[in-house]
């Protein structure tokens, strides 16, 4: 029993140790020690003097920082919504891709004439990829190349691919168009000669782009064919379309694909 005592004893002494131990911890740093100490005499006010609640209210603030990604969300009206997302987040500005383009025209006749600033309005053009947030902007230094060209020298520009002196491609940096196609457009083709160089342009463009031809090329006969289709030489029930589709600019504004491929 005496033993027992003993033990008691110091299991008191220790806890009461322990408890100043703790005291002093707590109340030994700065100026809030008093704070402290007042409401353990006066528990009414004590418990609403600190106020956890106003400390924890500022944490539902950053969910917002999740905004941007809706840039790749909405697949019905992708031509707003890209750069809505950009302007409500100011770090997203960059995800809009300048690319710098020079034009060279190769032939010399009245069918080829204002090749230049046909293809510059044209990629400027509100309806085109600009609404996947490219910025293609013609300048002389630029590193991308547009060239209009006989078949002979599109064949050459396109190697390894076969245009069979006949049609137009894309080349790492280079879009190559043939000139015979600028003139007269190809018997496939069901709309008017003007269109067909739009589409031709922003065809190859989306290529350089890194957009791929879809499968199958015409998905909903009677609906505008998907631009990145091969509607120069088949159509298959689709109507003529020189512009991107929604689905088309959803895809191109995921900015995933390297530009100027292979």
């Amino acid at each position: 029993m005496g033993v027992g005592v003993g033990v008691v004893g110091r299991v008191r002494v220790a806890a009461a140790t322990v408890g100043w131990l703790t005291v002093a911890a707590c109340g030994g740093n700065g100026p809030e020690a008093g704070d402290r100490a007042a409401p353990a005499r006066a528990p009414g006010p004590a418990r609403t003097a600190p106020a956890a609640t106003p400390t924890s209210a500022p944490l539902p603030a950053p969910p917002p920082a999740a905004a941007p990604s809706v840039v790749t969300a909405p697949p019905t009206a992708p031509s707003a919504a890209p750069p809505a997302a950009r302007a409500g987040a100011p770090a997203a500005a960059p995800e809009v891709i300048e690319i710098a383009y020079r034009v060279e025209r190769r032939v010399d006749d009245e069918a080829t004439a204002g090749f230049e600033a046909f293809v510059e309005q044209t990629l400027s053009d509100a309806r085109g990829w600009v609404r996947a947030g490219f910025s293609l902007v013609r300048s002389e230094a630029g590193p991308y190349l547009i060239v209009l060209a006989e078949g002979p020298e599109v064949d050459r520009l396109c190697l390894p691919h076969d245009t069979y002196g006949t049609y137009s491609c894309q080349r790492r940096e280079t879009v190559a168009l043939n000139a015979d196609r600028w003139r007269t457009g190809t018997p496939q083709w069901t709309g008017d000669l003007a269109t067909y160089r739009r589409m031709l342009v922003n065809h190859e463009v989306g290529h350089l782009l890194g957009q791929p031809h879809p499968r199958p090329q015409c998905p909903r006969p009677g609906r505008p064919a998907p631009l990145m289709a091969q509607q120069s030489t088949e159509l298959d029930g689709c109507l003529p379309n020189p512009w991107p589709l929604d689905h088309e600019v959803a895809a191109a504004a995921r900015h995933d694909r390297p530009l100027a491929p292979l």
